[in-house]
This record gives structure tokens, sequence and C-alpha cells, in this order.
């Protein structure tokens, strides 16, 4: 089976520098994968902070998950310094794919790409549960 393929923009938009916590690692001692995804959420949720908007809240529109892809590309640890790169495409009148670069932010390693994922988003209305249109605002973070 073919490995996944992932095509991120050329140019991400905003970032975050994160800890790995021991929380994070697993039995073999590095970053687990469940927790990768964790800290893109994390990475995620303070870049809508940051301009003003949560998952729940997004010019009145919350968000949903539609799909996500995580290729894996090396190891991190315990106490390393990460940071997680965000920017957005593939926009279509509902939602778009969230991208990320997760790499190492400090010491020997720093820069090496740790992650590449996507996200893809739709937008919703959780009073009526109803799929709504993408937010023009939101959607203007990337332009």
């Amino acid at each position: 089976m073919p490995r996944i393929q992932l095509e991120l923009p050329q140019k991400f938009i905003w970032s975050v520098d994160l800890d790995v916590r021991i929380y994070d690692v697993n039995f073999a001692d590095h970053l687990a994968h469940d927790r990768v995804i964790s800290l893109l959420h994390e990475a995620r949720a303070r870049f809508f902070l940051e301009h003003n908007y949560n998952e729940l809240n997004v010019d009145g529109l919350g968000i949903i998950m539609t799909d996500i892809a995580v290729v894996y590309k090396a190891e991190a640890f315990f106490r390393d310094k990460i940071r997680v790169e965000i920017t957005a495409g593939d926009f279509n009148p509902r939602g778009c794919d969230i991208f990320y670069r997760m790499s190492h932010a400090a010491g020997p390693a720093n820069g090496k790409v740790i992650c590449e994922a996507k996200t893809g988003i739709v937008f919703m209305d959780y009073t009526t549960r109803k799929l709504g249109n993408l937010p023009e605002g939101f959607r203007k973070i990337f332009s």
C-alpha cells in the first residue's frame, strides 16, 4: 500500500513553540502518535484564540473535523522544544484544510521536520446542527 502524500502550501502564516511533556512520550520513549494529534490541536486552538476565535465560534459558527492525515518524518523526545506552523488552503464553500508542519525548534535537530499534517474542517451552526458557509473573515486571515 502506498504511503500518504501531503502537498503542503509553500507559506505558513503562523507558528507556536510547544514543549514535549513526559505525558507525550510512549513506551519507546519518543513522542507518541496520538500526542502528535493533541499537540496539533493545541496549536490550532492557540491560533484560533490569537485571531479572536475559538473552535465553537468562528464568526458565529463552530468547526467540525472531516479528516486528518499525518506523515511522520522524525522522532521527538521528552523536553524537546517543537514548533508547529499553521496555514490553510483548499477552500470550498463549507470549509477548508488546515495544514501543519511540526519541527524541532531548538538543539542539534533545530529545524528538522517531525511531521506534516492536515485536517479538513467544515463550519457548522451548532444550534441548528446544520453546515454553514465558510466565514469570509476566517478566509481573509490566509490571504
